[in-house]
């Protein structure tokens, strides 16, 4: 609800499971298999330049109101795929967290809303020799993207303490930093982002671009798990579901007929779905060619106190060392959430605890030259491969140095890091030293929350599985919508380019 307590969304163009009845087979234009910045926008896009859309969402559809009350344990259950355990497997394991929701894993994202640059673009296009889309036309894509997710810088107002720590670092090293753009209207600095705003201030798929696109016609199926794309002579002919039966472990099967299928689950799960369908696995690029900017944060302990959980969870980042592959910005979590992170055991641990509130955060990512791919399920999960390379391995450590260095520059007492066997700093020039240290990739934990590339866009169909129009290569009514479709890194965090691509995709889409 929002806060007038008006609902967010016109309830009578979203079917749940119970309200089903004996539905069999639903008819449309256009069917949109999820709803996550890339699917949230196709079907927008569609729905209000007058096409008959159906969206289809695996999750069900919270708002605020659902997550006010939850512990992040509940959270968890509620709109993360696995309960947050998706795991990338390989030299070293990284967890690889995604929303199960409507509006995907913008529901779960910390809220960066940053535009890809053209730079990035102009080398997108030059190294795969992409054409038919312009600068200019893209850009009037990110205008209108930024404007219905309401990005804008956060306000002084907002800044928090975990935040403020971080500039305060960063400038007295002389390192060049900005305060980030966001998705957010009226932010509360509740410090739950990760686990859906409970005042839908955070303008994630699910309170932005699916309410309007029911607002404008479309149709929304939640608990609709997409089996199969059906095909036949060359040509996508619908979608076979999977919904839950309420009070029954079993699932029923819907039949979406549709005259263009849209692919938006992600750059996973996407190929997985093509591949269950028997579209284009032998292809030698198919969920090849994966990207996902592995992450990993250090923690500081301070005299003062920070309070980070009353703070935005990103609200500052490092621009400077972009062009080292490396990403450096603010995060923060709520305790339940830290502790499990927190090196040691009983007392030691307990005692670390007790200092939350003198804990900050700053976490770090590297825009990675590996490539991971994506394979066949194994108990219905996806196999996801990676073997993090040495030149990424030595990007995570010189980040890790240079968050350290920030931290005691901003007055830390002590450092804790994220790697087995050297948990702790102790000064600034331990700091730096740790740059020129070889640290195994093994002994480091490792996330990532930005995976691409796995069905990259390409000049045919030779070099790639898809065309700058998001058209799946030997289809002409298949395409993709999301940041599978990313031939390269956008480098900064993708969801504002994810938007972006599809309401290109969308645009050319023609029924």
């Amino acid at each position: 609800m929002s806060e007038d307590g008006q609902s967010i969304y016109p309830a009578e163009q979203v079917t749940a499971p119970d309200q089903l009845g004996n539905t069999r087979e639903v008819r449309c234009q256009v069917c949109v298999i999820g709803t996550g910045a890339g699917g949230g926008f196709a079907a927008r896009n569609l729905a209000q330049r007058g096409i008959d859309v159906v969206s289809l969402e695996e999750g069900l559809y919270y708002t605020g109101k659902d997550f006010a009350g939850d512990t992040p344990v509940q959270s968890f259950k509620r709109v993360y795929r696995d309960n947050g355990l998706t795991f990338a497997v390989g030299t070293p394991g990284i967890l690889m967290p995604y929303g199960k929701c409507v509006g995907g894993t913008t529901v779960i994202n910390s809220g960066t809303a940053l535009r890809m640059s053209e730079e990035t673009f102009d080398f997108w296009c030059r190294e795969h020799g992409l054409t038919g889309l312009s600068w200019s036309e893209l850009e009037q894509h990110f205008q209108d993207a930024e404007k219905t997710v309401g990005q804008r810088r956060i306000p002084k107002k907002l800044l928090g303490n975990n935040t403020l720590m971080i500039q305060r670092g960063t400038e007295a090293l002389g390192y060049e930093g900005e305060v980030v753009t966001r998705n957010a209207k009226g932010c509360r600095q509740s410090g739950r982002c990760f686990l859906g705003c409970p005042s839908d201030a955070k303008q994630a798929m699910n309170v932005s671009a699916i309410p309007q696109a029911l607002q404008a016609g479309g149709r929304l199926f939640t608990g609709c798990r997409a089996e199969r794309i059906l095909s036949r002579n060359g040509k996508v002919t619908g979608v076979e579901a999977s919904v839950d039966t309420p009070g029954s472990s079993r699932r029923r099967r819907v039949t979406f007929q549709a005259d263009v299928v849209v692919v938006a689950a992600g750059a996973v799960h996407s190929p997985v779905l093509l591949r269950k369908s028997g579209l284009g696995h032998g292809h030698r690029h198919f969920g090849k060619n994966l990207r996902m900017h592995p992450a990993s944060r250090v923690v500081g302990l301070f005299d003062e106190e920070i309070r980070g959980q009353y703070d935005v969870p990103q609200g500052y980042h490092l621009t400077g060392f972009m062009k080292d592959r490396i990403s450096i910005e603010g995060i923060h979590v709520p305790p339940a959430v830290m502790a499990p992170g927190l090196p040691g055991f009983g007392k030691q641990h307990l005692e670390l605890m007790r200092r939350y509130q003198n804990i900050g955060i700053i976490g770090y990512r590297v825009i990675d030259t590996t490539r991971g791919s994506v394979g066949r399920t194994f108990g219905g999960m996806p196999l996801v491969w990676y073997d993090i390379n040495t030149m990424d391995t030595a990007n995570i450590v010189k980040s890790m140095s240079l968050s350290a260095e920030i931290m005691f520059a901003a007055g830390a007492s002590k450092v804790l890091l994220p790697v087995f066997g050297r948990e702790e700093l102790n000064s600034i020039d331990e700091a730096r030293a740790l740059k020129d240290v070889s640290i195994p990739a093994t002994d480091i934990e490792l996330s990532a929350y930005h995976a691409h590339g796995t069905l990259r866009m390409s000049k045919d169909s030779e070099s790639g599985l898809t065309s700058i129009d998001g058209r799946y290569h030997g289809f002409d009514n298949l395409y993709v919508a999301d940041a599978s479709l990313f031939p390269e890194s956008s480098i900064v965090n993708p969801q504002m380019t994810i938007m972006a691509l599809a309401s290109h995709v969308a645009s050319r889409i023609q029924v």
